[in-house]
């Protein structure tokens, strides 16, 4: 009755998440970092004869990216583009969609077998009420990115790990583990320490050990063979990551080095700061309350290695999305031997008001993203438009919107403007279009009139555009005085209809 009552608590905290990632994965056609979009799905796209190799990142012909998961969605997408489905919007939606399940059903057999570890019907059925509350979990499990293939295979890897001792049952782990490494090389980490913990904890006997690592090599394998497809050749991309990133350091030279506590900031500053800080409070408690469980061996060496490492973002810790859901209960539960009383207090803690606060600010961030999936770099919502509505050369006085290859209507123009008297001898000719980075029209003379088209910001349709231009002067000034935050940039791009106001009919 206990494990039929938990199957059913279970099911419906999946059943909450089910349903707001499948809002998330339809209204979130964006990408939190560019990779997520330039070394998966152009990938993709490349391998649909979509994307031309010029269009490609650096890293292609660098052979540094794992083919692993631009192969499992090229056999999804190419199916449907078979079988008439031609808008790559559409396409990628399906692609989003499928990621979500996937990382669903990974969380959900990543929970039943946190649940056998934990001691307490009443921590086993909060671990499992507080799953809908990590809100932060459907942005993250319909985004197309290294670290959210890597967190759901890494899940099922530890999961089969913690639940069996069979030969077959190890092998299936080692294999996730050896896809999850193949999805995002710096997972491997978190595959070692498991792999320790079968040997010093678990106390795995030879034979298993080696299933796990048998499980992990056919992993290689696979990988070695999506390579060779995606690259057209033998190579090993992950010798040549390593080479790149950390013997070269490439990433720290281009984008900055921080100080070894960096994470100690750059994770809070987000939507989900208040959830965040209680995770990251969690998960040093289990490592130091609950030494001995495969999700502290797991986590640990990876969270130090990342810590040294010179460039840091938060990003980078993504993979652990998963495993942060058994953090609290992992850490804080009073039935852990060592100070049982300070973390009764603590375990006593989400009753009060604060925690509902928390909880509550975690909630609608959630709702927020998934109807509305705020990015500070993607231009997804005009690409979109672009993608569907573009009928003629685009002008703008900043950089020109170059969209992006996938996207990127045939016979796609977008120039720069020196200045206003270049707009005018345009208008010369008859209307032009013009785009602008913030939800305001641009400066224009006298004799012209500008008429709203599409933008990004929501309330702009409304005649709400100098909010958002109000917005984004505020967050530019807040970005400059706290550097060390490394905000993004941030902008609406917004396309207006200019002409001479002589020729506007009343």
């Amino acid at each position: 009755m206990l494990w039929s009552g938990m199957d059913s608590q279970l099911g419906r905290s999946l059943a909450i998440l089910a349903a707001v990632t499948l809002v998330t994965a339809w209204f979130s056609n964006t990408f939190y970092f560019p990779d997520e979009h330039y070394q998966v799905l152009e990938f993709v796209s490349y391998k649909l004869g979509i994307t031309a190799v010029p269009d490609l990142p650096w890293e292609f012909s660098a052979h540094i990216r794992p083919w692993l998961q631009p192969l499992i969605y090229f056999l999804i997408a190419k199916p449907l583009l078979l079988l008439g489905l031609k808008d790559m919007f559409a396409v990628t939606f399906i692609l989003r969609l499928a990621t979500g399940a996937f990382s669903l059903v990974s969380l959900a057999v990543f929970a039943r077998a946190v649940l056998a570890t934990i001691e307490g019907e009443e921590e086993r059925r909060a671990f499992l009420s507080y799953l809908p509350l990590f809100g932060f979990l459907p942005y993250l499990f319909v985004r197309t990115a290294s670290e959210t293939f890597s967190a759901a295979f890494l899940a099922l890897g530890i999961a089969w790990a913690m639940g069996t001792r069979s030969i077959v049952g190890l092998a299936l782990a080692g294999l996730f583990c050896g896809l999850a490494f193949e999805s995002r090389y710096q997972v491997g980490l978190m595959g070692l320490g498991l792999l320790a913990w079968l040997w010093i904890i678990a106390r795995i006997r030879i034979a298993g050990l080696a299933a796990f690592l048998g499980g992990g090599l056919v992993a290689l394998a696979i990988g070695a063979l999506a390579d060779r497809w995606g690259y057209g050749q033998w190579v090993f991309p992950a010798l040549g990551y390593i080479d790149v990133n950390l013997v070269q350091g490439v990433a720290a030279h281009q984008y900055g080095r921080e100080p070894i506590f960096a994470y100690l900031y750059l994770l809070p500053a987000q939507i989900f700061f208040a959830i965040t800080l209680v995770l990251m409070a969690a998960m040093v408690a289990m490592w130091l309350r609950n030494p001995r469980h495969a999700v502290s061996w797991a986590s640990l060496p990876f969270v130090f290695v990342h810590f040294v490492v010179a460039h840091k973002e938060a990003r980078f810790l993504f993979p652990l999305a998963i495993l942060a859901t058994a953090f609290p209960v992992l850490g804080f539960s009073p039935r852990l031997p060592s100070g049982r009383e300070s973390f009764a207090r603590i375990w006593s803690w989400r009753r009060s008001m604060s925690a509902k606060i928390f909880t509550a600010i975690s909630l609608l961030a959630m709702v927020y993203f998934a109807v509305y999936p705020f990015g500070v770099r993607p231009h997804m919502p005009m690409a979109e438009y672009l993608y569907r509505h573009w009928r003629g050369p685009i002008y703008s006085f900043t950089a020109p919107f170059q969209s992006y290859p996938m996207y990127r209507p045939a016979g796609f123009r977008s120039e720069g403007l020196t200045d206003g008297r270049a707009l005018d001898s345009l208008l010369e000719r008859g209307p032009v279009l013009v785009m602008t980075e913030v939800p305001v029209p641009p400066l224009l003379s006298a004799r012209a009139h500008a008429m709203l088209v599409y933008s990004e910001f929501p309330l702009a349709r409304f005649g709400f555009g100098w909010a958002g231009a109000d917005y984004i002067a505020g967050y530019t000034r807040f970005a400059a005085r706290h550097p060390f935050l490394k905000l993004l940039p941030l902008y609406w791009y917004t396309l207006y209809r200019v002409e001479r106001s002589a020729t506007i009919r009343s």
